[in-house]
C-alpha cells in the first residue's frame, strides 16, 4: 500500500505520545514493505535544534518527510489589517500544495493524526479523488477546532471567503472580488464554506475518546476503536517483590509539565505527609515537552521549597523518548495525576510494562487501563486523597508490588504494538479494497495475549 501520514507535528519534534506513536506507526508501516510518506509542519520546537534539510537524514529513516505545513497555533506572527488575507492566502497555498503532493503521491489512502493548528481545508481533498481516508484519533482536536461542520474552525477560513473582514466601506467590492475566487477555489476541490468532515474512518484510542466525539455530535460512517499498544522489548523488565521493600519508595511524574497534567497535586500530596513518611520518599519529574521556563514549573519549583520537599523532589529535565526505559527501571511506582480528556495514555502503559506501579486519576481514557488492571484511583486535583493513597503504598510494600504486577501482564496482554498495527493494517487493506462492511460502532478489540520477553 502507499500511504501517506499527516500529523501536525512528527520526531525530533513532538510533544507526547501522539506524535509518537505517529512515528512509530510511520515506521512499521516503511518495515512492512508499505510505501509511507509523512506530511506535517515546519515547526521547530525549542530544544531540538534545527531539524536536517534532509528530511530522512533529520530522522534516521528511509521516509520521506515533508515538513512544510504552517502550525497556525505556534508559528503565526501576522496582525494589523493584513492579517485575514494573509491567513486566507497562506492557507490556500497549502491547500494547493497538498492536492499536487496527493496527485503526484497518489496514495491508497491518507491516514490523519492530530490536526490541531492546521488548514482544515486539506480534509476533503482525499476524498473528492476518491482516495479513502482514515483518522487515528488521541485527543480532542476536532472537537475543539473544527466542530460537526466547521463551527469551531478558529483559523478564518470560512470568514474569510464572507468577506466580513476589513474596512467596512470597502467589504461590498470585497465580497463581489472574493465571489469570483472561491468559485475557482471550489473548481480546484477546495473548501470556502463549512463542509461536514466524513472521513472513510476513524480509529479511536479509546472508548472514552469515540464516546467524547459522539457526544459533541461527530458522527462517522464507520469507526471502531484500537487500543494504542507499545513495544513490550523496549520497556519490559522483570521485578522481585524484594525490589520493593528498599526503604525509600522512589515515584515517577513523565510527560509534558502544564497545570491539567498535575504535578501540582502531587506537590501538594507530598507536603501533607508526616515526617516519617516524607523521609521514604522521592519523586522524579521527567519533563516530555519543551524546555522553556514558565510561570507554572516556576512556580511549582517554589512551592517545593516553601514545604520542604527540596531533597525529596528532582527534576530530571527534558528525557527523551528512546531513555524513559532506563527511567522507569529507576523507580518504583507512576503517579499519573491528569484532569485532562486523556486518550490511552503511553505513558501509563509504558511504565505498567516496565514493572512500575501506576497510580491515576482516572482521567478519560486512563480509566479503561485503571479497570483492566485494577489500579489505585484517587480524584483529580485532591491532594489529599492522594497523600493518603502514596502514604498506604510507602507502608504496604506487597500492595505496590502486586500493583506492579498485575500492570505489567495487562500491558503484556492487552496492550501491544504488534497486536495494534494488526488491527489497524487490517483496517488499511479493507478500506483500500473497498470491502468493508457497513456497521454500527464496532466492539473494542481485545489483543491477545503477547509472550514476556526474554
Amino acid at each position: 500500500m502507499k500511504i501517506l501520514i499527516v500529523s501536525n507535528l512528527y520526531p525530533p519534534h513532538y510533544i507526547g505520545g501522539y506524535e509518537l506513536r505517529c512515528s512509530q506507526v510511520a515506521e512499521y508501516l516503511n518495515g512492512a514493505g508499505h510505501e509511507v510518506r509523512v506530511l506535517t509542519s515546519s515547526t521547530r520546537l525549542p530544544g531540538e535544534g534545527n531539524a536536517s534539510s534532509d528530511p530522512v537524514a533529520a530522522n534516521n529513516s528511509t521516509i520521506p518527510v515533508e515538513r512544510w505545513l504552517r502550525y497556525y497555533t505556534w508559528d503565526w506572527e501576522t496582525t494589523g489589517r493584513f492579517y485575514n488575507l494573509a491567513m486566507g492566502k497562506g492557507q490556500l497555498v497549502q491547500a494547493r500544495r497538498f492536492s499536487q503532493l496527493v496527485d503526484e503521491f497518489q496514495p491508497d489512502i491518507v491516514n490523519w493524526w492530530n490536526l490541531e493548528g492546521l488548514t482544515k481545508a486539506i480534509l476533503p481533498i482525499p476524498a473528492m479523488r476518491g482516495i479513502p481516508d482514515v483518522h487515528w484519533v488521541e485527543d480532542i482536536w476536532a472537537i475543539r477546532e473544527y466542530g460537526v461542520q466547521g463551527e469551531n474552525e478558529h483559523l478564518s477560513w470560512f470568514n474569510f471567503w464572507r468577506g466580513n473582514w476589513g474596512p467596512q466601506f470597502s467589504r461590498p467590492f470585497l465580497r463581489r472580488t472574493l465571489a469570483l475566487w472561491e468559485r475557482a477555489v471550489q473548481r480546484e476541490g477546495i473548501p470556502t464554506r463549512p463542509f461536514l468532515n466524513q472521513p472513510r474512518h476513524v480509529c479511536f484510542v479509546s472508548e472514552f475518546m469515540r464516546f467524547e466525539h459522539l457526544t459533541a455530535g461527530l458522527v462517522f460512517p464507520s469507526t471502531e476503536v484500537i487500543y494504542g499498544g507499545i513495544v513490550p522489548e523496549r520497556f519490559y523488565m522483570q521485578r522481585a517483590a524484594s525490589d520493593f521493600h528498599s526503604r525509600t519508595l522512589r515515584f515517577l511524574y513523565a510527560g509534558y509539565v502544564e497545570p491539567n497534567r498535575g504535578l501540582h497535586t502531587i506537590i501538594e500530596a507530598l507536603g501533607l505527609l508526616p515526617q516519617n513518611i516524607r523521609e521514604r520518599i522521592e519523586l522524579s519529574v521527567a519533563n516530555s515537552g519543551l524546555q522553556r521556563a514558565e510561570p507554572y514549573v516556576d512556580d511549582i519549583k517554589k512551592r517545593i521549597e516553601r514545604l520542604g520537599l527540596t531533597k525529596r523532589v528532582k527534576f530530571l529535565g527534558k528525557i527523551r523518548h528512546e531513555e524513559m526505559p532506563r527511567v522507569y527501571q529507576g523507580h518504583h511506582a507512576l503517579v499519573f495525576a491528569s484532569t485532562r480528556k486523556e486518550g490511552l495514555p503511553m505513558t501509563m502503559l509504558e511504565a505498567m510494562c516496565a514493572g512500575c506501579a501506576v497510580i491515576t486519576t482516572g482521567s478519560g481514557g486512563a480509566i479503561e487501563i485503571a479497570d483492566m488492571a485494577d489500579l489505585r484511583i484517587f480524584p483529580k486535583d485532591h491532594p489529599v486523597a492522594l497523600s493518603r493513597l502514596i502514604a498506604r503504598l510507602v507502608l504496604d510494600r506487597e500492595l505496590v508490588f502486586q500493583t506492579a504486577m498485575r500492570g505489567q501482564q495487562v500491558a503484556l496482554r492487552n496492550f501491544t504494538f504488534a497486536r495494534m498495527m494488526a488491527d489497524l493494517i487490517q483496517t488499511f487493506r479493507a478500506l483500500c479494497a473497498g470491502r468493508r462492511e457497513k456497521h454500527g460502532p464496532l466492539v473494542a478489540r481485545q489483543n491477545e495475549a503477547s509472550p514476556i520477553p526474554a
